[in-house]
């Protein structure tokens, strides 16, 4: 974690990890910050049902491993802290 940045997400749930996956793809150095675990409350859901890439229903954490992997492909910088 160093540097300067295009984009800083506060908040690592769906909203904030869809936010890496764009600032990446527009090519922009991205950290997220997040204070907890990565997917927010979402990782504690056993069955997630009509979310949009997924026609079946998935688990809560394979969700967001997935959105995770996805955004570091594309280049977002991840760091454990709260951001006050």
């Amino acid at each position: 974690m160093s540097g300067i940045y295009d984009t800083i997400i506060v908040g690592g749930g769906p909203a904030g990890l869809t936010a890496a996956l764009y600032a990446g793809r527009a090519r922009m150095k991205a950290i997220m910050f997040e204070k907890l675990i990565h997917g927010g409350q979402v990782t504690s859901t056993q069955v997630v049902e009509n979310y949009p890439g997924f026609a079946k229903p998935v688990n809560g954490m394979e969700l967001v491993n997935a959105m995770v992997e996805q955004a570091r492909e594309y280049g977002c910088e991840f760091a454990e802290n709260e951001v006050s």
